[in-house]
């Protein structure tokens, strides 16, 4: 710690005079020797026991810390009122007064120097565009949830401007890297900016190593997930990004093609090719309590690489260099593996036609005994779900030769599921309705989000192999076994109003699952929008038509639940007489038919009933006819 009368340089740039003028009124000012830069570096007594206040411009500021590395002196910095960037990223206070009272009793401490093509970098470096890790210190640290969002809406309002470069990297151990990216951020310690809540407990000061983090989305929607957790995440390493990089080395090599742009603490100066290093502990940094506070001072000699979410492959770099796609490109390998198992999936062989077989016995036996277990055991063991899903992906890429085999083997299902539960009604001696058999009957529009969220659920459960077992979940789900098999009862009975209703169910989970499965197999990266275009369309057209009975079926099913819940919730009253209204059921025949139980204390003459039905007619505005039961209840 210098002596109170010890004196120390204060060196100013052009520009300074207001902060000379804050000097001035401290109690500091005696023990400063005033001096402009130039003067300054020309001196040559300038020794390890000194130190040096300088304020000036970060081009003024980079020649005295030059000058420091080469003879050892201490160096503390004053900041502007405008230099809020290098105020917020060096800690620095604003009042003078506390600025000297730190340059002048406070100990120098070893700090690393970030250098690009032998220049120092004094907080970051950009290469390229990456927004919004590119945003300064001041305004990223203290910003508001409102700035923040304001921050998102700007790096949305660039995407279109967004490219990704081929890039190769050479780190100081020689690991060669190519990948594409549409910036790199280089910083050394932590400089408070977005990039840096990364990465921050990677950062430290005296490591020798600096740290550059890699923007590369793979898609729009990946891109959009950056820039949430860049923004509003916790900042820690462990949780990066898919699309976002990272390596901690001694330097970095960066070339590109096409060339990026270099730009080095807010300012334009090159191009790529350009090489960062680190100096190790090269300058004697004087700074506060809150600057070395958040700092690690750790070395190690491993270099760390986290690329796993960037592009690797000659295919991956490619494609994300033509234009930033809507969804995430899946590679050729994770393609050909999936392909290969969805057409192995929609053949119709042996195997299938006997658990279908099997699947429709059970499932129809278990309608005809009203049993749910026997009727989920059918769906766990029927194989439809397979080449429905394969069927989703051939009309997403327009394969023609997949989505002919996939439909041949629904078709063959569906046919054996129709026969073989015909004949086992038209054999069994029982033409009564079940309840399993009637929740087959009533398809709605809840029935079409069942097999959506189905749909998105198989595609996904077939790209991931870890959670394979999550199948069964979802073909208990859909139920495609259980509507077919109550199709082919209808048959067996020669009723058409079964059939039409059970089979409207099945299509309903075929179409849902079809079209919720080629979008999220399209979301997955398996196709181009371009390219899918045109299977989707057909499947969003066809669900669309599916949609229409469906829709007068679930407003058929809404206005029975506002009928029953009027009716129950109410106490009557006829000639003075009490009436409850119980075990609603409700048929559409021509007019509303309502049976149900009236709760009395007395019973209700043929004139009281006119009266009430009525009443009931009035009050739902619609004619109806009754089918009632009278309870007395003492």
């Amino acid at each position: 710690m210098t002596a109170a009368n010890e004196s120390a340089y204060l060196v100013y740039g052009e520009g300074s005079e207001k902060i000379l003028e804050e000097v001035a009124g401290t109690s500091y000012a005696s023990r400063l020797k005033e001096l402009p830069v130039g003067e300054f570096l020309e001196l040559e007594a300038v020794g390890r026991l000194d130190r040096v206040v300088v304020c000036g411009s970060a081009g003024e500021i980079k020649q005295v810390l030059k000058k420091a590395c080469e003879e050892g002196f201490g160096v503390a910095f004053l900041s502007g009122r405008r230099q809020s960037t290098l105020r917020s990223t060096f800690q620095i206070p604003q009042g003078a007064e506390e600025s000297l009272k730190i340059a002048l009793e406070s100990e120098p401490q070893p700090l690393d120097l970030l250098c690009a093509d032998g220049e120092i970098v004094l907080w970051g470096a950009l290469v390229g565009d990456a927004p919004p890790l590119t945003h300064s210190s001041a305004l990223y640290e203290r910003s508001s949830l409102r700035e923040r969002f304001r921050m998102l809406l700007d790096a949305f309002r660039r995407l279109g401007e967004l490219k990704q470069s081929g890039i190769r990297l050479t780190t100081a151990k020689n690991q060669e890297i190519n990948t594409a990216a549409t910036g790199i951020v280089i910083i050394e310690h932590d400089n408070h900016t977005a990039a840096a809540s990364l990465v921050r407990d990677q950062l430290s000061v005296s490591d020798g190593k600096l740290s550059a983090v890699l923007l590369s989305p793979s898609s729009v929607v990946d891109y959009l997930h950056y820039l949430y957790v860049s923004l509003f995440g916790k900042g820690k390493s462990a949780s990066l990004p898919e699309s976002v990089g990272f390596i901690k080395s001694e330097s970095l090599r960066i070339e590109s093609s096409p060339p990026l742009p270099v730009t080095i603490d807010g300012e334009s100066v090159a191009h790529t090719p350009v090489e960062f290093e680190v100096r190790s502990q090269a300058v004697r940094l004087i700074a506060s309590d809150a600057f070395w506070a958040g700092v690690k001072r750790e070395s190690s000699d491993k270099e760390t690489l986290r690329l796993s979410g960037l592009p690797v492959t000659r295919e991956e770099v490619n494609y994300v260099q033509k234009s930033l796609p809507l969804f995430t490109h899946a590679s050729e390998e994770r393609y050909r593996e999936l392909f290969a198992d969805l057409r192995r999936q929609g053949r119709s062989d042996s195997t299938f036609v006997t658990l279908m077989f099997l699947s429709t016995v059970l499932a129809t036996v278990g309608l005809f005994l009203d049993s749910a277990s026997v009727v989920i055991g059918a769906m766990l063991l029927a194989p439809l779900m397979q080449p429905i899903v394969s069927a989703a992906m051939g009309l997403l890429r327009s394969d023609q030769t997949l989505l002919a085999g996939a439909l041949r083997t629904v078709f063959n299902g569906v046919l054996i599921a129709l026969l073989s539960a015909a004949a086992i009604a038209f054999l069994l001696p029982l033409e009564s309705l079940t309840d399993e058999i009637s929740a087959r009957l009533s398809p709605s529009l809840l029935d079409l989000l069942v097999a959506l969220a189905s749909g998105v659920a198989a595609a996904y459960v077939h790209n991931n192999q870890k959670i394979a077992g999550s199948l069964a979940g979802v073909a208990i789900a859909v139920a495609l076994v259980p509507p077919l098999a109550t199709a082919g009862i209808g048959i067996g009975w020669m009723s058409l109003n079964i059939f039409y209703h059970a089979f409207l169910l099945f299509v309903t989970n075929f179409v849902g699952i079809v079209f919720a499965a080629s979008l999220t197999f399209l979301v997955l990266g398996f196709a181009p929008v371009q390219r899918a275009r045109k299977g989707l369309g057909y499947a969003l057209v066809t669900a669309l038509i599916v949609a229409v009975p469906l829709y007068l079926s679930f407003t058929t099913m809404a206005f029975d639940s506002r009928v029953i819940s009027t009716l129950e919730q109410k106490r009557y009253t006829v000639s003075g007489k009490g009436v409850q209204v119980e075990n609603v059921v409700l048929k559409h025949a021509g007019v509303l038919v309502i049976k149900c139980d009236f709760v009395v204390e007395e019973m209700l003459s043929h004139s009281e009933l006119v009266q009430l039905k009525h009443t009931l007619q009035s009050e739902l505005k619609v004619p109806i006819a009754l089918e009632a039961v009278q309870r007395i209840r003492f």
